[in-house]
């Protein structure tokens, strides 16, 4: 036998007694758990063959501790000193990616796994049932504004437009006046035309006219001026008749409307109508008038005629637009919240009772995982308590941000509570903040009660149904539509912009009717809301005595 296979009688004997020899015996006792420090220390140092062998128990026990030791001593990996602190963060981080990248299963998932079947099944359920939702309240909602605007030209007659002929009441032998009346009375068998409505002048003025159009009585006037005829002789004749040393022929008719009763048609509209129609009749009054003349006159009149003559020859007559309450260039600012700043408003209130709704739900969970529940007046502090702070902030700023874009707070001196009315002018800011809070517990509290049935999931059709209803009262009056939108007029948006127009631009004075329509939309959404939460309540209530009657039966069996 070589030297290099030599080995000691004992271990030679020790590997004849052990079956399965070529099988290494794992390490026992602390032995096992000496190799798995040194598992997790690094890897470990090979133990030579007769080490391993040598170092199991015999009868005798003579070498055990010798063998152990070595056994022990060689598996131990070598003392090394502890790397840097940023060394072994650095460790943790590169192995930390290295397990990252060593999870790929995590995101291997199909979504054609068999297993997400139902899943499938109930995510296809939901989009079909949210497309069909849309359709429908694309159908339904969009076509109550869309309505509000087709055929709008249909509706003019509805609009009420008074003519008073001062002229023909104050001479004998009117030149304008029964022409202009002559042809309105003609436009109303026409297809699209005004509601002309031929008024008596007796006992009028035309500040009782004026009072009649800016207090709504009217969409329009249109005044024949008693001094028409006069003027026109007078400047013929050279003894008067002059406006600045001019023949002012638009003097004759007057034709009165309020801008800031509703711009939109009042500028794009009325106003253009209006002129329209008077271009016939002044333009056949002037033609007989300046025919009346040439007929009686020689031409040696004719050619002694001042350059002022001439021109009152030329035009006799003519209308111009009188705008009783006018929006300043510099104002116009203020149509702003007049139409999509309250859209933007409603949708505010939307994201309150979202949060508000969000915010409840810790509590509410919070209450039944104690097995109890709140009172009912507990109920309705938590829903309305919080919506005094918020309202409050928020019409504040909503109102600032129109104070700071120069929004007109003084009705251009024709508000209720304008410079003209003394001391009640300087609250004429808070009188604004307090419409915009109205408006805002109009808008706000009806979110807040229908969130109450319809939760989280439908309310926002509710919103979407909402804003069109009280876009659609707001953006055209009621006058230019279909009869099914007169109620517009109950709306929180048409109280709130007509509220805002005498604020600003000194519009028809409707604050009372208009705080009083706000505070019963308020009322009318407090109440519902309270039944709401009461039928949900005793539903609870109930399912709950239900339940538990089914546990004292199972008892019982």
């Amino acid at each position: 036998m070589s030297a290099g296979l030599r080995m000691p009688l004992s271990t030679l004997g020790s590997l004849l007694q052990t079956p399965n020899s070529s099988t290494a015996v794992p390490p026992r006792g602390r032995d096992q758990a000496a190799g798995r420090a040194d598992h997790r220390s690094g890897p470990l140092t090979p133990i030579p063959r007769a080490v391993r062998h040598s170092a199991r128990p015999n009868k005798t026990g003579s070498g055990n501790r010798s063998a152990f030791k070595a056994r022990s001593t060689s598996a131990l990996p070598p003392k090394t000193t502890s790397p840097p602190l940023y060394e072994r963060q650095l460790s943790r981080s590169s192995m930390g990616q290295q397990h990252d990248e060593a999870e790929p299963e995590d995101f291997s998932l199909s979504i054609r796994d068999p297993a997400l079947r139902q899943q499938r099944k109930q995510a296809a359920k939901a989009v079909v049932m949210a497309s069909i939702l849309m359709t429908v309240a694309v159908w339904a909602c969009l076509s109550i504004f869309w309505g509000s605007t087709y055929l709008l030209e249909h509706y003019f007659p509805n609009a009420k437009v008074y003519v008073y002929d001062f002229d023909s009441a104050a001479n004998a032998n009117p030149l304008l006046g029964p022409y202009v009346v002559n042809f309105m009375e003609s436009t109303l068998s026409q297809p699209v035309h005004m509601g002309v409505i031929i008024r008596d002048t007796a006992g009028k003025t035309l500040a009782d006219v004026e009072n009649e159009i800016v207090n709504e009585k009217a969409w329009a006037a249109i005044v024949i001026n008693s001094n028409a005829t006069t003027m026109f002789q007078e400047a013929l004749a050279g003894t008067g008749g002059l406006l600045a040393g001019e023949y002012a022929p638009k003097g004759a008719i007057s034709l009165l409307s309020v801008g800031a009763r509703w711009f939109q048609v009042v500028d794009e509209y009325i106003f253009p109508f209006l002129t329209q129609y008077m271009q016939t009749p002044t333009l056949e009054a002037s033609h007989a008038a300046a025919a009346n003349y040439l007929s009686t006159a020689t031409p040696a009149q004719i050619s002694a005629l001042s350059q002022t003559q001439r021109a009152a020859l030329a035009t006799p007559f003519a209308s111009q637009e009188t705008d009783l309450r006018p929006i300043y260039d510099t104002q116009w600012s203020g149509s702003a919240p007049l139409e999509a700043g309250l859209i933007y408003y409603i949708i505010f209130a939307f994201h309150i009772a979202l949060f508000l709704f969000f915010s409840r739900a810790p509590l509410i969970q919070g209450v039944k995982s104690k097995g109890r529940r709140l009172t009912f007046i507990s109920t309705l502090t938590l829903r309305f308590l919080p919506l005094l702070p918020v309202y409050l902030i928020l019409s504040l700023s909503y109102s600032l941000i129109n104070l700071a874009f120069l929004i007109p707070m003084d009705g251009n001196g024709h508000a209720r509570f304008g410079p003209q009315s003394g001391f009640m002018s300087k609250f004429i800011f808070a009188f604004f903040w307090m419409l915009n809070l109205m408006t805002l517990f109009a808008l706000g509290l009806a979110m807040e009660s229908m969130i109450t049935i319809l939760t989280v999931k439908f309310i926002p059709f509710f919103l979407i149904t909402w804003i069109i209803l009280n876009i659609t009262s707001s953006f055209f009056p009621p006058t230019f539509m279909e009869h099914f939108y007169k109620y517009g007029y109950a709306m929180p948006f048409f109280h709130s912009t007509t509220g805002a127009k005498h604020i600003m631009w000194g519009a028809r004075d409707r604050l009372g009717l208009n705080f009083g329509v706000l505070t019963a939309w308020t009322v009318l959404s407090i109440c519902s809301l309270s039944l709401f939460e009461f039928f949900l309540r005793r539903k609870d209530i109930k399912r709950e005595r239900k339940e538990r009657a089914h546990d004292v039966e199972g008892r019982a069996e």
